[in-house]
């Protein structure tokens, strides 16, 4: 219903409305049955019902209070425990706390206080032995197991739910770690990348000034300044990212690229894995960025197949048109995707930030016909 706001019921507003309404139960019961005979026994049957409201935070002394009321009652000549009255339910939920709520000594107080008041009330109101022991017995030790029980549960599902909400929080922390260092994964590529561009620039703008004219002077200085600019940008993006670089990265090696995909197989066949790749299209005009982009998702799908998927046969396919670059990787095994613990970093979502980088897509999921499969595909204007 629009424009209705519905208050949600906290534990200490659901105990409380619990006690009233239990408090008004007692006094119309003890009203409309004739056993109200003197304000006595109205005034001590709040004592039943009205500490009900704090049961879960002092459950041993709202027990005691409780049992006050029904000793007390029985002695004014109210009958408290005659029939399946709401005084027994009153009785029943403060024993119930003592069970649920506590252990060892005030759990045996409570137990004991329990017992000798309603052995007391019971008495009091005339039974015999036999019934003075049986009953009190009958209703502390109902109370008592089903709080245990339940409270034994609630604790259980209480250490679920901290134990659910921690492995949340440490599945989030992990993605969040594994993001950033995909990021500075390929922050430092493309300052290897980039800053070899730059360079190339400076070469080619002083090996033009070399060829110009005395008399053009203007010329001379504008190349000039691409030289002294490029080299200073190369300067900073070293002092910016070079600090990103960590001992395990790749030194002295060839460069990754895709015209080298082929013997990044063999590497990855000498290990184990049963792959098959082929090239569509020419690779060589690719962008440096992109090309190393391309090379990185391969490689990380085909590592991926065999930490995750040892035995299968994988088919990559790589093609290369005028408007885009396309990647795939399909492998026959049992369809599940890398876990999201420590290999996500490496994995799929590495290939999608790279992905990403260029403006591409990327998607992957189990097949209907089983294995896993890795689709990327990036625009060549966008690069």
């Amino acid at each position: 219903m629009r424009g209705v706001r519905w208050v949600r019921l906290t534990t200490e507003r659901r105990e409380l409305l619990l006690a009233a309404a239990l408090t008004v139960a007692v006094e119309l019961e003890l009203v409309l049955s004739g056993r109200a005979d003197t304000m006595g026994q109205v005034a001590v049957a709040l004592l039943m019902t009205v500490p009900l409201a704090f049961r879960l935070r002092f459950p041993v002394e709202v027990l005691a209070a409780v049992v006050v009321g029904v000793v007390g009652l029985a002695g004014l000549g109210g009958r408290p425990l005659a029939g399946p009255s709401f005084p027994v339910v009153a009785v029943l939920l403060a024993i119930y706390a003592v069970g649920s709520r506590t252990s060892g000594v005030r759990f045996a107080l409570g137990a004991g206080l329990a017992w000798a008041g309603l052995f007391t009330a019971i008495r009091l109101r005339g039974a015999d032995m036999a019934t003075s022991l049986v009953v009190p017995s009958l209703v502390t030790g109902c109370g008592l197991v089903i709080g245990r029980a339940l409270g034994v549960l609630r604790f259980e599902s209480d250490v679920f739910d901290a134990r659910a909400s921690e492995l949340e929080r440490e599945r989030d922390e992990r993605a969040r770690a594994a993001v950033a260092d995909e990021r500075r994964r390929i922050a430092r590529e493309l300052h290897d990348v980039i800053g070899h561009s730059i360079s190339v620039m400076g070469v080619q703008a002083g090996a033009v000034r070399s060829v110009l004219r005395e008399d053009q002077l203007r010329e001379r200085e504008a190349l000039l300044a691409v030289e002294r600019t490029g080299r200073q940008a190369v300067g900073e993006m070293r002092r910016l990212i070079g600090l990103l670089r960590s001992d395990d990265d790749e030194a002295g090696h060839p460069a990754p690229s895709l015209l080298r995909v082929g013997q990044l197989v063999d590497e990855l066949r000498g290990a184990g894995l049963s792959a098959v790749i082929t090239v569509h299209g020419d690779l060589r005009g690719l962008p440096p960025g992109l090309d190393l982009a391309g090379f990185r998702i391969v490689q990380e799908a085909l590592t991926n197949v065999l930490k995750h998927a040892p035995g299968a046969s994988v088919t990559a396919n790589v093609s290369c048109t005028k408007h885009e670059l396309a990647i795939e990787v399909i492998d026959d095994g049992d369809g599940a995707p890398p876990p999201p613990a420590h290999h996500l970093g490496q994995g799929l979502v590495g290939m999608r930030e790279r992905a990403v980088l260029y403006g591409g897509e990327f998607v992957s999921g189990p097949r209907p016909a089983g294995g896993f499969a890795v689709r990327a595909r990036i625009p060549l204007e966008t690069s």
